[in-house]
């Protein structure tokens, strides 16, 4: 009877593994997609704005209207070029930063976004070092920022999303570096923790 009830609790308990998985994995999945589905959205908002101007130009070249939707990218890559353009002028730039500053700051999860945005278009080498952060008589994964003899600065990221998380100041001595880099670190916290290593650097 023991040796069922046992049984029965290692099923339970895998089961809920599995579920805690599944979950994990959903949740990372809705993270990814909401960025590039807003971009979709974005992106096919311009295009049917500007597919009035294409179909348009098509009937004043005398074109047949199956090149209008050729026509319409056209316009909408000649489009974002132009914009490209123009930031390089400081009053277009000015503007841009007060409407972000003024109006945008105002709508949620905007400033998240924007940044994990740019971080797709214009990524680069993040020189973060994985550490450990004592706190509270446990060790928490983090990135080190800045590191003095007293104190440092760990930006602790979230899990499953590693580009959410919160910045700490805290004291140099209970940090320990990791023998591994930022991507491994945030693929460990992907996997709930999967793959960390404790070897110091």
């Amino acid at each position: 009877m023991l040796q069922n009830i046992n049984v029965l609790n290692n099923k339970f308990f895998k089961m809920k593994n599995v579920y805690s998985k599944i979950k994990s994995t959903f949740i990372s999945g809705i993270i990814l997609f909401l960025p590039l589905f807003i971009l979709a959205a974005i992106l096919q908002k311009v295009y049917t704005f500007m597919f009035g101007f294409g179909h348009k130009i098509t009937g004043l070249l005398g074109l047949e209207k199956e090149f209008a939707p050729i026509l319409t990218t056209a316009l909408v890559i000649l489009l974002f070029l132009i914009f490209g353009l123009l930031v390089r002028f400081s009053m277009v730039t000015k503007m841009k930063d007060w409407i972000e500053n003024n109006l945008l700051v105002y709508i949620p999860t905007y400033s998240k976004y924007k940044a994990k945005m740019m971080a797709k278009l214009q990524p680069g080498v993040d020189l973060r070092q994985p550490v450990l952060v004592e706190m509270n008589g446990s060790w928490n994964p983090g990135l080190l920022i800045t590191e003095t003899e007293d104190k440092s600065t760990v930006f602790m990221p979230t899990s499953p999303d590693t580009d959410y998380g919160e910045v700490w100041v805290v004291k140099s001595v209970s940090i320990q570096h990791l023998a591994m880099t930022t991507k491994e670190l945030k693929t460990s916290l992907l996997l709930g923790g999967k793959g960390l290593s404790l070897t110091k650097s």
